[in-house]
């Protein structure tokens, strides 16, 4: 056989994984599979921004929709990228980079003359909640019908939904699920996909095609700075997210979870995974195989039991995304009612820029904000004043949400927004916080207030 048949032959696999919310190595299913489908192949491991841009009818994006996501948010995603790509290095790939530039060229159309350049034979995808995500996905599969497709689980505790239906509720899921298949007590650890030893390389045309790489994309950028105040624990990145699991699991916090959890300001009284959670740089796997192991090793109690009763509510969002799709962000929700609210922008500005009547409330908006976080707490306090206080469509505060926030999640983030508004899973029909009540409750000396400068200011 001539050098160039065996070179030939060498090259024929050329697999493509996708990365969207799957940003690590370890524990990867995704990245696994395309590690043993390239072993006699070439490897691209590709990172498409705004890849959803290239739809005409995006849900959630019409009046309401954002222009750009948020610096905290940005920045955090930035790290996790930076982080995904050292460990692809040390295993004989890197990462490779699509963004919106200059150019005339959208993502998807990038990605689309990637795909056709390299003769692309296979691609791996994780499964994902998100509804456009999914619908890019379908149109790459009409466009390249001849490429076999690869979609495994990376981001949930089940491959699928362990029940027959989704129940209406959350009770009736939580239930359900400790009833039939309750992880948290189960006999064995969930089992963790292996981390590869080494991956294929890069085709060889693209070991020059230095303009993909993700630290050439950036090499001529400013660094994006870090807001002043933003909690330095929240790096983005495996490698972070690991430490922060250790950390977590090694301290007391967890025996006090439940006690502490609402608190405004404090780093340690929740768990703070959801930002690795969110883009992927953390394992839902082994966060609840580290909480299985403290309930052995150290204790048991109310507030381990809540971390997850937490996590199951995670899930529980992600199936309700996966199966209202598109009802995730109308107006009418899954309940199809409309709520008495509309769009008044004075109203909207206030609450974004902080400078609304009620102190807790512009406390919290400052500090998403500046730090690209809110507690759990603040998050239905806001939501709560948004929608009933100001009477604004929810739509407009899910929107600014997805672009602020770090620990950004589809079925979370719109899940909930939709529950307090009262077209959601909530079987009471909406939810009002007393902002006074919940003010003296969780702020009764005003530190939180003054630390975010919550107070309105007075006019001359």
């Amino acid at each position: 056989m001539s050098n160039q048949a065996t070179n030939n032959l060498a090259n024929r696999n050329v697999t493509l994984v996708l990365f969207h919310n799957d940003l690590r190595v370890a524990d990867n299913a995704t990245l696994l599979k395309a590690s043993e489908i390239s072993t006699d192949g070439k490897l691209l491991l590709v990172y498409a921004s705004s890849l959803t841009d290239i739809l005409d009818d995006k849900d959630h994006y019409d009046a309401y929709h954002y222009d750009s996501m948020g610096r905290t948010r940005q920045q955090f995603l930035h790290e996790s990228l930076a982080d995904l790509n050292a460990s692809i290095k040390q295993l004989g790939n890197r990462l490779l980079y699509l963004q919106k530039g200059d150019k005339a060229l959208d993502v998807f159309t990038q990605l689309s003359d990637l795909i056709a350049q390299q003769q692309v034979t296979d691609i791996c995808v994780s499964q994902t909640a998100d509804y456009n995500q999914n619908k890019v996905y379908e149109l790459l599969q009409a466009k390249y019908p001849e490429i076999q497709w690869h979609i495994h689980t990376t981001a949930t505790l089940f491959d699928k939904l362990p029940l027959e239906s989704l129940p209406k509720s959350f009770t009736q899921f939580r239930k359900q699920i400790e009833t039939d298949c309750d992880l948290l007590h189960a006999e064995k650890d969930i089992a963790i996909s292996p981390t590869p030893e080494t991956l294929a390389p890069l085709p060889d045309n693209m070991q020059s095609r230095k303009e993909y790489f993700f630290e050439s994309q950036f090499s001529n950028q400013a660094e994006l700075g870090k807001p002043s105040q933003q909690p330095s624990s929240f790096t983005g990145g495996e490698s972070n997210g690991l430490k922060h699991l250790d950390a977590y699991f090694d301290s007391d916090a967890p025996s006090t979870y439940k006690t502490t959890r609402n608190a405004l300001d404090e780093w340690t009284h929740s768990t703070k995974f959801s930002a690795w959670l969110a883009n992927g740089s953390l394992s839902v796997n082994r966060i609840l195989n580290r909480l299985r192991s403290y309930e052995r090793d150290i204790i048991a109690n109310d507030s381990t039991y809540w971390i997850w009763f937490e996590l199951l509510w995670r899930e529980y969002f992600y199936w309700y995304a996966v199966t209202h799709q598109q009802k995730l962000f109308w107006f009418k929700g899954i309940a199809q009612h409309a709520p008495s609210t509309q769009l008044i922008e004075s109203l909207l500005a206030q609450w974004k820029n902080g400078t609304t009547q009620y102190p807790i409330v512009n406390a919290c908006m400052n500090q998403l904000r500046t730090t690209g976080y809110m507690s759990n707490r603040g998050r239905q306090l806001v939501a709560s004043c948004f929608i009933h206080e100001l009477g604004l469509d929810w739509r407009y505060g899910a929107a600014y949400f997805e672009q602020q926030l770090i620990d950004y999640d589809v079925g979370s983030n719109w899940g909930n927004w939709q529950y307090l508004a009262g077209v959601g899973a909530d079987p009471r029909g909406c939810r009002q916080f007393n902002l006074d009540k919940q003010t003296q409750q969780y702020d009764p000396n005003g530190e939180f207030i003054r630390q975010w400068q919550g107070n309105p200011q007075k006019s001359d």
